[in-house]
């Protein structure tokens, strides 16, 4: 019976498609894993859901209507779902390290420190003492692009 034939096809080769691609994520490289990190994972589990939907179906439609539906479900799960699942790399400042003003911080004002090789923008968590350009400097914190520093004076017997 044709009828059978078609409507048990296409779920099985959605469900088979699905499951590869499933697997292939555990086979990716390493190399590739960091940048392609659950693509392969999302885009089997749209198969999976188009094979599930194909199933329960009564009229099945043609088979670039399901490449169209799988596309649109598989596009959409990386766009919006992927991003929430990755884990973001969060750059934290060690405590109490030291840095080296570049440019002079004056009473309330931002200057520029030198922090592990690159220049940050800093201020002084003491709001009215200057502190000149070329000295040691501690960072206690960084607040979003800007270091929290203290002279080292402050800690000096």
């Amino acid at each position: 019976m044709p009828l059978i034939d078609s409507q048990l096809s296409f779920p099985l080769f959605w469900l088979g498609f699905g499951l590869v691609l499933c697997l292939l994520e555990l086979f990716l490289p390493k190399t590739l894993v960091t940048y392609y990190r659950f693509v392969p994972l999302f885009s089997g589990i749209c198969s999976l859901l188009v094979a599930f939907l194909l199933f329960r179906a009564t009229r099945v439609p043609e088979f670039k209507y399901q490449i169209f539906y799988w596309m649109g479900l598989s596009l959409a799960s990386v766009i919006w779902i992927r991003p929430m699942i990755r884990k973001r790399k969060k750059y934290v400042v060690r405590e109490a390290t030291e840095a080296k003003t570049v440019t002079e911080i004056l009473p309330g004002e931002t200057g520029r420190v030198l922090y592990e090789g690159c220049v940050w923008q800093a201020y002084c968590e003491d709001r009215t003492c200057p502190i000149a350009s070329n000295q040691k400097v501690f960072v206690l914190r960084r607040e979003g692009n800007t270091l929290v520093v203290v002279p080292d004076r402050l800690f000096l017997p």
